[in-house]
């Protein structure tokens, strides 16, 4: 067996081999827009943690190469320890550049576009180096900013306040060397596209993972020095956590509205199947049989397939993103790993309760300790609005019987099963405790002791 997920690996000659959701579909469409769209573009897809963005920026870049288109991958986390990304950004346009330019291609484009990133970026690096003010964005020093400026100066260290002078004398000059920058930027970004039918194209990745101050900066850099025609970012972000970096940074702002100046397309990857009866593309119910395969668990239980529908079935209803599916997948693995294979004898429980551990742990928390009824655990887990989708063999009724007798007091029981629904009491009446020994209000809490014992953290 294994306890750890496994590792994208990505097909080179079939790269959405194994994708999940339409997202196959969902690259073509992007790529699309991107071909077609002469105008410069920042496209914002949004996805919650741990619902595969990466590794869907990987199988895009992968399947773009194919069709002999080369993009910029940007990883801003990795980079976050810069002060600012124009140096990295302007690195990688001219390495694509030389790598999609035949030498004789665009060599005029190509030197124009060097010395004209070198000033800006000794301007920047320079900014930053004597003054700290990361506030100050290179063209951003409008004519109306100036005396602003001034006061600023005013309030500084005489050093400092040198530098901003100076940089205010210097503002004619500054405007031109930026004009000049976008001038070179958009004729290298025109052969590009003119080589390769597609614009020069820069995928930014782990966005959402650096340091507030970087990643809103790293927003500003795209808007004002980037933004001309032919040049496209691709933005792979989770937006609730950039609206709360701007919150941070921009105290009680419209989050939304300052996302909009930025972004000219929003789009959500997909993360559910696709609706179209006549197309179907694999989901969380594949993606659980994959993980049964991989961590070895079909060798432990009787049926692997029905382990598989119980996880994707809860998966669905707690609208469990894929990084959080394999976490609850490892605390199975541990557990049938830590167990003779007569004692994992409760194959849905097992499910149920590694995905609460992960999901809903307050919940998990108050079955581990026999501190909520029957009817409060239905209510803060909705499971009495579950839908089982196409899933016919999923016995909801019979599982939802177990719960009941595992969780119910003895009063409650002996009501149910007394004065109750006729198809209630056979049911309930039906349930026996599965664990020698253990009474049945034990199995739950016995269940997530074991659950709990082995942990990929400390506890």
């Amino acid at each position: 067996m294994k306890i750890n997920p496994p590792k994208a690996i990505i097909d080179e000659q079939e790269p959405f081999k194994h994708t999940l959701f339409g997202r196959k579909e969902f690259a073509d469409s992007l790529t699309g827009i991107l071909r077609n769209v002469s105008e410069n573009l920042v496209i914002f897809v949004n996805a919650p943690w741990g619902e595969g963005k990466t590794t869907f920026s990987q199988m895009w870049r992968a399947d773009l190469r194919l069709q002999k288109l080369e993009v910029i991958y940007f990883d801003a986390y990795a980079a976050d320890y810069f002060d600012d990304p124009f140096v990295s950004f302007s690195g990688e346009i001219l390495e694509l550049a030389d790598k999609k330019l035949s030498e004789g291609k665009g060599l005029i484009e190509r030197a124009e576009f060097k010395e004209t990133a070198i000033e800006v970026g000794k301007r920047l690096a320079s900014l930053a180096a004597k003054v700290g003010l990361r506030a100050i964005t290179f063209n951003a020093v409008e004519p109306a900013h100036l005396e602003e400026l001034k006061e600023i100066a005013a309030g500084v260290s005489e050093i400092g306040a040198d530098v901003i002078e100076k940089e205010i004398e210097n503002y004619t000059k500054e405007k031109d060397d930026l004009k000049k920058f976008k001038e070179s930027l958009a004729k290298l970004a025109a052969k590009v596209r003119e080589e390769q039918g597609f614009p020069l194209t820069i995928i930014v990745d782990e966005l959402d993972r650096c340091r507030p101050d970087f990643a809103l900066g790293l927003l500003e850099r795209i808007k004002h020095l980037f933004d001309v025609e032919g040049i496209a970012f691709v933005l792979l972000v989770n937006r609730s956590q950039i609206e709360g970096y701007i919150r941070t940074v921009y105290g009680n702002a419209d989050a939304e509205a300052y996302l909009l100046k930025f972004g000219s397309l929003f789009v959500d990857l997909p993360r559910k199947q696709s609706i179209h009866a006549y197309q179907y593309e694999p989901g969380r119910k594949e993606f659980c049989s994959r993980l049964v395969e991989h961590f070895g668990i079909s060798s432990r239980v009787r049926d692997s397939r029905h382990v598989a529908r119980c996880m994707s079935v809860l998966a669905n209803h707690f609208d469990m993103t894929l990084r959080e599916i394999e976490k609850a997948f490892t605390i199975m693995a541990i557990y049938y790993s830590s167990v003779t294979q007569d004692q994992s004898n409760n194959d849905f429980l097992t499910s149920l309760l590694s995905i609460l551990k992960i999901k809903k742990p307050s919940l998990y928390q108050s079955l581990s300790k026999s501190k909520i009824s029957a009817d409060q655990f239905f209510e803060e887990s909705s499971l009495n609005q579950l839908d089982v989708g196409n899933e016919h063999e999923f016995n909801w009724e019979w599982f939802k019987d177990m719960l009941d007798f595992y969780l119910m007091s003895d009063t409650e029981l002996e009501t149910a099963t007394s004065d109750g629904n006729a198809q209630v009491r056979n049911g309930l009446k039906g349930i026996r405790s599965r664990w020698p020994g253990v009474g049945r209000e034990n199995i739950i809490p016995t269940l997530c002791w074991k659950l709990d014992r082995f942990s990929l953290r400390p506890q």
